[in-house]
């Protein structure tokens, strides 16, 4: 408890400033040398990592942005004209929102979040243009025409893979980050061309003629939707490798990666392996009832959750031929795993502990923030800012909460906020090495 004599919210708002402007040496004493109170609120003003894309992202210029744009407009035109004609109880949805939310941010000049929002809008828009023209039996709501958009995204996507190798490269951390772009892009662009049309195949009806088996409604409009996404995402493909070219183009040498590329991804993989799968680590470490833990049972949970899941496995059936993508992801995998030791090791809560001191999470914090200064920096090659990513998150992340209650007591908070911090930095320090091993070619 801080007395009351002591003032104590000029006490929070005091540390908070002094905190915010990176004045208090946290870690120099013991973390129990402040009470927690201050120490938790400490956690939320600490100076946290910006956004990895304020660092670098592809530029989008406004040509692009309003293409997307009109893109969704048409897409919300054509539903709401259709919608007219149908009897159903449901509401129209349009874009929901998002291309509201795409011109705003044009207008103010943000073209790559108006792209965003333009790209996301067609997931609504699309499914109710394609509910509406199953109802109303349009012919683009048949297998052919399904079938032949999926073929021709996927032909489109063949063609931007085909183009981009042998990966010519002149700058590896700029140019890199481009191709993975790209690359991520045409990930999604496959990945949703065949997401639902299967099942959507499973559920016709057999007595129709195969080439123009009727669907159900909503799985058209389910169809219909991932299709226009993958669209989207291809056309955005498309314009990043013609900015590419075009910076290339003008340089005088430029060096072939693609089997660079295939060789380090194959390393990565293999000490992948190396480690234990993801599964025996759930098993040996992870409760999936999530609780109830004690600290120590809790933080070991947390830590192979985080350093074993499966987020770089996400479009690996998809990056067939995408050099960088499964690079760069693979890279993220190892970092992951490599980190696991190093976050065990330094582990402050021991078995039997039923507390935790949030001075621990600042301190934490506070190395967190100078590993980041010395791996990341003000300026960063572009593609580390992409395998850092979510390592960067875990540092915006770790503050204490919630006030706790008897689900979630307030150590827990604590503690989480420590071990974001803690596995963060862990991984951060992984990323200099495989950072290397991807851009260098030698």
């Amino acid at each position: 408890m801080v007395p009351d004599s002591l003032g104590r919210r000029g006490l929070l708002v005091g540390l908070g400033g002094l905190v915010a402007g990176g004045t208090v040496a946290v870690g120099a004493t013991e973390p129990t040398a402040l009470p927690d109170v201050l120490t938790d609120e400490a956690t939320k003003h600490y100076p946290t990592p910006p956004e990895v894309n304020s660092l670098w992202r592809p530029t989008v210029t406004e040509a692009h942005a309003t293409e997307a744009i009109d893109r969704l407009a048409e897409t919300v035109s054509r539903g709401e004209k259709l919608w007219s004609q149908i009897e159903t109880d449901d509401h129209f949805v349009g874009s929901g929102g998002w291309l509201e939310n795409a011109r705003e941010a044009r207008q103010k000049g943000n073209y790559y979040e108006a792209l965003f929002h333009a790209v996301g809008g067609l997931q609504y828009a699309g499914e109710d243009l394609g509910f509406a023209r199953a109802k109303l039996g349009r012919s683009e709501a048949d297998l052919r025409t399904l079938a032949e958009r999926e073929r021709d995204v996927r032909e489109r996507v063949q063609a931007v893979a085909d183009d981009v190798d042998p990966y010519p490269v002149v700058e590896p951390g700029r140019d890199l980050a481009w191709y993975y772009r790209i690359e991520r892009e045409l990930v999604f662009a496959r990945f949703n061309a065949s997401n639902g049309l299967q099942a959507a195949l499973d559920g016709g009806d057999e007595e129709n003629d195969s080439d123009a088996r009727e669907f159900d409604p909503e799985d058209v409009g389910t169809v219909t939707a991932n299709l226009l996404e993958a669209e989207g995402h291809l056309r955005n493909a498309e314009r990043f490798r013609d900015r590419l070219t075009a910076k290339l183009d003008g340089s005088r040498s430029t060096a072939s990666y693609a089997e660079h590329l295939g060789d380090v991804a194959g390393r990565f993989r293999t000490e992948i392996r190396e480690h234990p799968t993801r599964g025996d680590v759930r098993e040996t470490f992870v409760d999936d009832d999530d609780g109830p833990y004690d600290p120590y049972e809790y933080a070991r949970s947390r830590i192979a959750r985080w350093c074993f899941d499966s987020n770089y496995r996400f479009g690996m059936d998809d990056s067939d031929g995408l050099l960088v993508y499964r690079a760069v992801e693979l890279s993220r995998g190892l970092a992951q795993r490599r980190a696991h030791g190093p976050a065990v090791d330094r582990l402050v809560v021991e078995e039997g502990d039923s507390g935790f001191d949030s001075g621990h999470a600042l301190a934490e914090k506070r190395r967190a923030r100078a590993t980041y200064r010395s791996v990341v920096g003000s300026e960063p090659p572009p593609l580390l800012t992409r395998q850092v990513r979510r390592a960067v998150e875990d540092l915006q992340v770790a503050k204490v909460g919630f006030a706790g209650n008897y689900q979630r007591p307030l150590w827990r908070e604590r503690l989480k906020a420590y071990l974001y911090a803690l596995v963060g930095r862990a991984k951060l320090e992984q990323y200099p090495e495989v950072y290397d091993a991807v851009v260098d070619a030698d």
